[in-house]
């Protein structure tokens, strides 16, 4: 029997909760440094704050990656351009291509499909419960229903869904995830698929560039489907986290915040409008016209992209990307400590977190 992997391969996405900032402070900080020339001490590393991020980036500098814009002439940046594991923050990427789809007219948000298509390609028990948490909010009780499209892609952002991106690249085709990326500045992305890399995860020997053939084959093939299912990672944290580095999507914090700013300030062109509400799916802090967020994990790997829209008609975004967590550090976040949002909103909106992220590595 397969084992049940929810506890250990949990890739979902998180809610945020803001309070008031001064998101609307139209001070002109054009030319700021991007740090003071005296560094206070870093506080202690601890991630169930905003500030022990702080703390924990200076001392996990190789782990994390960064990349900060606030929108008026201040960033701050670490690593951004290196390739680091994604998990589920990469899934702006097909809300993209399927945003410019439908503003093509090429694909229908209205319609209707068939649950046992969506069911194709979701794999049991390795995505946190996102799925049925999805089906429960969607009201889908009966397998032979049909679901709206765009429901399935709301379930993809807001539950985190593994099963949407894997069926709209195959729908779509993989070009249509390449270009969608580029046309938000976003130029060396690896078409990527979140049942491919869980399959990877599950069997070791399968290669990277099979990884597409065979969430294929499982989504195809019954008696290969039934293998996969039977597969599990094993209980040690420390092995599964190093197998999530070897076989997990991947990418850079300066390419997903590339994909994100377009996409919130319009740049990204046809198709911004639907994939911006997708992402703001959640109210506003006061302050702000918008918030829009895509974050994900997998054992030992925590990422997040967010993006706010001020009444000025400024964009922020900010990117964090960290690997490498302690198995008490990872479960502290998957079971609902949300810090590192805390300090990304600060980081876009607050010039002494900017200054202290600057100062951290």
């Amino acid at each position: 029997m397969a084992r049940k992997l929810s506890t250990i391969t949990a890739t979902v996405a998180v809610a945020v909760s803001l309070g008031a900032c001064s998101a609307d402070d139209s001070t002109d900080r054009q030319g700021e440094p991007e740090a003071p020339a005296v560094c206070a001490p870093l506080p202690p590393a601890d991630i169930t704050t905003a500030s022990g991020w702080v703390g924990y980036v200076g001392s996990h500098p190789d782990d994390v990656a960064f990349f900060v814009d606030d929108g008026r002439g201040r960033t701050v940046e670490h690593r951004s351009g290196d390739t680091a594991p994604l998990a589920s923050a990469i899934k702006v990427v097909h809300l993209a291509a399927y945003a410019r789809a439908v503003a093509a007219g090429e694909l229908d948000p209205a319609e209707p499909v068939p649950l046992t298509e969506w069911e194709r390609w979701y794999l049991p028990n390795t995505d946190g419960g996102a799925h049925p948490r999805a089906l429960q909010r969607l009201g889908v009780t009966d397998p032979n229903a049909a679901v709206p499209l765009d429901q399935m892609v709301t379930a993809m952002i807001q539950e985190s869904d593994n099963a949407v991106p894997d069926y709209l690249r195959d729908r779509l085709g993989d070009d249509a995830l390449v270009d969608a990326a580029a046309q938000g500045g976003w130029t060396d992305l690896e078409a990527p698929t979140l049942l491919g890399s869980t399959i990877a995860l599950l069997d070791p020997g399968l290669s990277r560039d099979a990884r597409w053939e065979a969430a294929q084959r499982y989504a195809h093939d019954p008696a290969y489907r039934a293998q996969v299912m039977r597969m599990s990672p094993g209980d040690d944290f420390a092995s599964v986290s190093a197998r999530v580095e070897e076989s997990g999507v991947t990418g850079s914090a300066a390419g997903l915040a590339s994909l994100h700013r377009a996409i919130a300030s319009g740049d990204f062109g046809p198709g911004s409008d639907v994939a911006r509400e997708r992402l703001e799916w959640q109210p506003a802090p006061p302050g702000l016209d918008g918030l829009g967020f895509k974050g994900g994990n997998l054992p030992g790997v925590v990422t997040e992209a967010m993006t706010i829209r001020r009444p000025d008609g400024t964009v922020a975004t900010a990117v964090l990307l960290t690997s490498n967590l302690s198995s008490e550090d990872y479960r502290n976040v998957i079971g609902g400590n949300f810090a590192h949002q805390q300090l990304l909103l600060e980081a876009m909106t607050e010039p002494d977190t900017t200054s202290q992220l600057s100062c951290a590595v």
